[in-house]
Order: structure tokens, then C-alpha cells, then sequence
């Protein structure tokens, strides 16, 4: 037992929260801020705990805390009556008293609070208080300090212009030696403007009697959150909220995890295999290999990636999660609802080069000083990273048309890029694709804007939006491989038209643009073979691209290493497939086994018959692993090598490299 009473002030009336409830009875996550705070103290079981309450909330107090000691404080007067208040029911023989404020405290570990303690304890302190380091410390009492010893609190409004660039900060938890407290609190004067007294003015007084008073320095500031606005709860609504994603190496939901984590969310994960190409967003993240149900203990969000409910729906988190109520969303439905709420969404959508085309968008409106934040499905070689945070209202994303998870988004701005038809194992025919994207569009804002191919607007129709072509902007300078690029960035110079940035300032920025990792992206050279990787796996971006490679090489032997991707596609769209293999430029194509995704059958059958029906300059090679060694054995015979692919061949230059 710790040897302190603990008094709780919960007497505020929600006057500058412009709430009808007081604040400590806000519900974050799963619950009122009041009871979290309540419990970090029980942990620490002290003598006693006091609650401070208004006539007004001392009611609702009572029933989420049956059994808790309530004070009343009849008026509102301040936090130093609050806690007189509370001093009246101490124990007789307690002779320390802790008092913590009923919504900040919410946010600490009890560790942390018992830390506080011992100090106050082994330092013999009359005063303890907590202070911490803010970057920005607008609005709060500024610690001023002498040659390092603590001097005095000043409010922000009574502070000089050097002293309001100090960065210290105090907060809500107090130490006080009984005694002195009782003694002193009566020497404290009301307010001239509030005509309320004040906790810390205590400070003040006994500093100016030279009795010992005690700082404890808060190493981790997200221990601490002040609220006094509906802005200010809105962020610490985030701060208590625990996610966990399901599926978290994946790149959006990698992405979207890491914008959480940067946006003041308490973020987990797991994944089968978390050592993805995404893992850099994760530096930051704990996560966790494989899945189990104690994943999800004390979360308030289960988010999942949609493969995961494609190929394991009976997942035991997912039934843990149903078991204990909580909320399940995939990362797409979290991104709409929680990250993009209150911003001005920019979203790309279309069968091929959305990555891109979002990256360059990104790449104009943060050379023009947008300050977007980012979620792009492929790392962007200038970033390191798939995703950025920005501060500005502006959201840019990716809209993926499969499985209707570009139905989540609200755009302000819509792209619509092509219709190519894909995905058969979710679009059963033209038809369903193209009404799928009349939902997309109808889902634009009243007011918003559409940007799309004008050949393509007759297929739909349009209601409360601004409907724009693609502006066929001359002499686009481009750095990346394939004059299709240029179609992405005509379509990225359309946005930039209509944010009204210079054109002339915007083809800079595409021309300055490196590019995405896995869209011709040049991994280095073995033996003096140049190696490329990109991601595609449609007929139509298969040809497109690897054709663009062998027109740069155009003296060279090309061999194009293809990792077919998903069965449903390739046995749906077979013979398109073998059309394009067959026009493609390259000299050689190596077909290995399908990669499977969120599919399950013979991995082989089908990519052993796409390589014998494309012909004499196609061959069947098994794994990947097995293509890098038949590659390695040919290296001689070619210039350039090009792998391609969504699932592994990302890592064939590792394998390539290391065989």
C-alpha cells in the first residue's frame, strides 16, 4: 500500500468543451476518462481516494465508481478549493496527499505516478509536482528556472517573450505534505480575474518561504494530455484508442498503420510474415509474428487487412474480437472513417498506374507547400517509405477498386485513371466493374471534382460535381522509363491545374520525380547484367512495361523473369495474357510458379501451360528460387533482366544475388 491519500478533482462543469457533460465523464475508447484515471491510482493502492465532484456529476461518479468517497465541491471556485474540498475527508493519520487532476491522469502508467511518489518521499519535499517538455507550449504555465533550480510557475499571459519560449511545462500531479497544505492553502488569495484560487500558486508561496519543493521531469510525454478543447479530446480519443492490425506488413495496411501511429494512435500488429517490403513504415510498431487471440487484449479496434478474411475468416482474433464486442474494420474502412475525417481527400483510382500517379501528386502539392499527408500502395524512392504525414488538411490516397474498398473514401477530388477490367474473382464482368465506379464517383463530395478521361465519361453519369478531363499537356518532361508515364502525369498536372499551381512549377516537380521502388526500378548488376524489378500483373501493363524496358535497351538482349500472379486472373484472362507475352519485345521469359495470393490451388499447372502456349521464347521454371538459378547458369546471354510480379519477386535480386 502506498502511504498517501489521493484526491481526484472532477468538479469541472465541460464549459470549455462546449460539452452538456462535464469532462472527466468523456468516454475515450471503452471508457470515461474519470474511471481510467481512477484505476491508474487504484493500481497503486493508497490509503484512500477522494473524488472531487460537482453537484451536477457527482451522480454519474458514483454509479460507473459504486463505493468511491465523493467530495462535493458546491461552486466552482478552483482547482486549490477542489482540493480543500477534498482535504476535509483525509484520513486523520495520513500525512501525505496526492492530488491529480481527473482527466490528465487518465493518460499516465501507475509506475510512473509511484515514481513521483518516491521522489517526494526520499527528497522530503512539502511539494512534488510533475513537469514535462513540450514543443509547442501555447497556452500553459511556463516552470522558470534559475541556473537550473526551479524558481517559480508564470502563466502564459503574465510571461515575457523570452520566458514564453521555454518549453517546460507543469501538469496534473501534485505531492503535498498534509500539513503544510491544510496550513497554507488559506493564505492563498482569489484570482483578480477568475476570482478562483489556484493549486499552483502554492507553488509560488513556498518557494517565496524557502520550503522544499520537488520537480519530476516526465520522460515520456505521452504520458501527459491536457484537454480543454473538443480539438484537444479529439487527439486524446486517439492517444487511448489501441489498434491492432491484422495483416500489418501488407503495403496499405503498413501505411495506414504507420499514419495512425504518427496521428497519436496506440498501434500494435502481426502478421504471418511481418519481414516485408514494407517493414520500414514499422520501425516504430511493435509487431508480432503470426496470430493469436491474446492480440487482442485490451485493444479498442481490431483493423484488418481484407486478405485476412479472405483466406482465414475463422482466424482465432477475429473470433476473439467478436467474442469480446470489438469493433473490427478493414484498413481501408479505418482510413476513411478515422484518418481521413475533417480533410480534403485526394484519391486515384483506376486498373494500372494509381501508385504512380499518386506519388506524383504528392510529390506537386509538397513542392508547392501543400503539406499533404500520403498513402501510396508502392514505396517512393525519394521517401524510403509508402506513406508520409503531413499537417495540413490535404489526404491523398490510393482507391483500390477491388473487393469495392474504394467505396470507403469521401473524395474531394476524384481520379479515375482507366477502367481496365480485373480482379475476376470479385468483378464477374465488365458491367459490375463499371458500376462500381459509379458508386466511387457518387461518393465524391457535393461540389467536388471529378478527373477522368473525357472517352470515358459517357459511361457514367454525374450529380452536385465538377466533372474534368485529363488535360493533354504538351512537352511533359519526364526522369522514368515508358512514355505511358506521361499519361500519370498529365492527369497529376490536371490536379495541380485545379489547385491553380503553375504549371510550369508543377512540371518540375514531375520532372524532378525519382520515381516508385518496383515500377522499373533498377536494383543494381550481377556479373555486368543490369537488373530491374517492377510490380505489374495485368496483360496490358505486363506488355506495356516491359516493352518500354527493351526500347531503352534497344541492343541488348531483355529476359523478362514472370512471377504470374493470382489464378483467378491468369485463368480468366489466359488467352489476353498470352497475347501480350507473345507481343512483348523481350528476348526471353521465364514463367514461374503462380504466386497464389489470397487463392489456393496447383500453383504449377497453370503457369507450366501459360509457358507452353506463348511459345518458343517462353519457359516454365518453378520457384523463384529455381528461375535465380537457371538465370545465373544464362547470365552470359543477356544485357538486361526484368523481373516482374505482386507477390515475391520483389526479392528475385536478392536471391539472384546471394545464389
Amino acid at each position: 500500500m502506498a502511504d498517501f491519500s489521493a484526491i481526484i478533482l472532477a468538479g469541472g462543469l465541460g464549459k470549455r468543451m462546449e460539452s452538456k457533460i462535464s469532462k472527466v465523464l468523456t468516454r475515450l475508447g471503452d471508457q470515461p476518462l474519470i474511471k481510467k484515471t481512477y484505476q491508474n491510482i487504484e493500481n497503486l493502492y493508497p490509503k484512500q481516494i477522494i473524488i472531487v465532484a460537482n453537484p451536477k456529476n457527482a451522480k454519474n461518479i458514483q454509479k460507473l465508481l459504486p463505493g468511491a468517497e465523493i467530495a462535493i465541491q458546491k461552486e466552482a471556485k478552483g482547482t486549490l478549493d477542489a482540493a480543500v474540498c477534498g482535504l476535509k475527508k483525509v484520513n486523520k493519520d495520513t500525512s501525505e496527499v496526492g492530488i491529480f487532476y481527473g482527466d490528465d491522469t487518465a493518460f499516465y502508467k501507475s509506475t510512473t505516478i509511484n515514481k513521483v511518489f518516491n521522489l517526494h518521499l526520499s527528497s522530503k519535499a512539502n511539494i512534488t509536482f510533475v513537469t514535462l517538455e513540450k514543443e509547442d507550449p501555447s497556452g500553459l504555465g511556463r516552470i522558470v528556472r534559475n541556473n537550473g533550480q526551479l524558481a517559480g510557475i508564470i502563466e502564459e499571459k503574465d510571461a515575457t517573450n523570452f520566458q514564453k519560449e521555454i518549453k517546460e511545462v507543469n501538469n496534473g500531479i501534485y505531492f503535498f505534505e498534509k500539513n503544510w497544505i491544510r496550513n497554507n492553502a488559506k493564505k492563498i488569495r482569489p484570482s483578480k480575474i477568475t476570482g478562483e484560487l489556484y493549486l499552483t500558486d502554492l507553488i509560488g508561496l513556498a518557494l517565496k518561504n524557502k520550503v522544499g519543493v520537488q520537480t519530476y521531469k516526465l520522460k515520456d510525454s505521452n504520458e501527459w494530455h491536457g484537454i480543454n478543447t473538443p480539438g484537444e479530446l479529439e487527439e486524446a480519443r486517439r492517444k487511448l484508442a489501441r489498434i491492432h492490425f491484422m495483416g500489418i506488413a501488407g503495403s496499405g495496411a503498413a501505411a495506414v498503420a504507420a499514419i495512425a501511429k504518427d496521428y497519436g494512435y496506440t498501434v500494435d500488429g502481426c502478421d504471418i510474415d511481418p519481414d516485408s517490403a514494407y517493414s520500414a513504415n514499422l520501425s516504430h510498431i511493435k509487431v508480432t509474428r503470426g496470430h493469436s487471440k491474446a492480440h487482442v487484449k485490451g485493444i479498442s479496434k481490431l483493423v484488418i487487412s481484407p486478405s485476412v478474411l479472405k483466406l482465414d475468416p475463422d482466424n482465432p482474433e477475429i473470433h476473439e474480437a467478436q467474442k469480446l464486442k470489438i469493433p473490427q474494420e478493414t484498413w481501408q474502412e479505418f482510413q476513411g472513417k478515422e484518418l481521413q475525417k475533417d480533410k480534403y481527400v485526394i484519391s486515384v483510382a483506376g486498373a494500372y498506374g494509381k501508385s504512380t500517379t499518386t506519388a506524383m501528386i504528392a510529390q506537386i502539392l509538397i513542392d508547392a507547400s501543400f503539406d499533404p499527408t500520403c498513402e501510396i500502395g508502392a514505396t517512393v524512392i525519394s521517401w524510403g517509405k509508402n506513406y508520409r504525414v503531413g499537417k495540413s488538411i490535404y489526404y491523398i490516397c490510393e482507391a483500390d477498386e477491388y473487393n469495392n474498398n474504394f467505396l470507403n473514401y469521401q473524395s474531394d477530388l476524384a481520379v479515375v485513371l482507366n477502367l481496365g477490367w480485373d480482379h475476376p474473382d470479385f468483378f464477374k464482368s465488365e458491367s459490375e466493374l463499371v458500376d462500381s465506379y459509379q458508386q466511387f464517383i457518387n461518393n465524391i463530395k457535393p461540389g467536388g471534382n471529378l478527373i477522368i478521361e473525357s472517352s470515358q465519361k459517357e459511361k457514367f453519369t454525374f450529380k452536385n460535381i465538377n466533372v474534368n478531363n485529363i488535360t493533354d499537356f504538351e512537352e511533359v518532361d519526364i526522369s522514368l522509363i515508358g512514355n505511358f508515364r506521361k499519361e500519370n502525369a498529365k492527369a497529376a498536372l490536371t490536379v495541380a491545374k485545379l489547385f491553380g499551381i503553375d504549371t510550369k512549377v508543377a512540371k518540375k516537380s514531375i520532372k524532378n520525380f525519382k520515381g516508385l521502388f518496383r515500377r522499373l526500378e533498377f536494383k543494381g548488376e550481377v556479373e555486368g547484367v543490369r537488373i530491374y524489378d517492377d510490380y505489374a500483373v495485368q496483360p496490358y501493363t505486363i506488355k506495356t512495361t516491359a516493352n518500354a524496358l527493351k526500347e531503352k535497351y534497344k541492343n541488348q538482349k531483355v529476359a523478362l523473369v514472370l512471377e504470374p500472379h493470382t489464378h483467378s486472373r491468369i485463368k480468366f484472362f489466359f488467352d489476353d495474357f498470352v497475347t501480350s507475352l507473345q507481343k512483348t519485345n523481350v528476348d526471353s521469359i521465364y514463367i514461374t510458379d503462380i504466386y497464389a495470393a489470397r487463392e489456393q490451388n496447383n500453383n504449377s499447372q497453370l503457369a507450366l501451360k501459360l509457358a507452353s502456349e506463348v511459345g518458343s521464347k517462353a519457359k516454365y521454371v518453378g520457384s523463384l528460387e529455381r528461375a535465380a538459378k537457371v538465370l545465373k547458369k544464362e547470365l552470359h546471354n543477356f544485357g538486361v533482366i526484368l523481373s516482374m510480379g505482386a507477390g515475391r519477386t520483389y526479392k528475385f535480386w536478392d536471391i539472384l544475388n546471394s545464389s
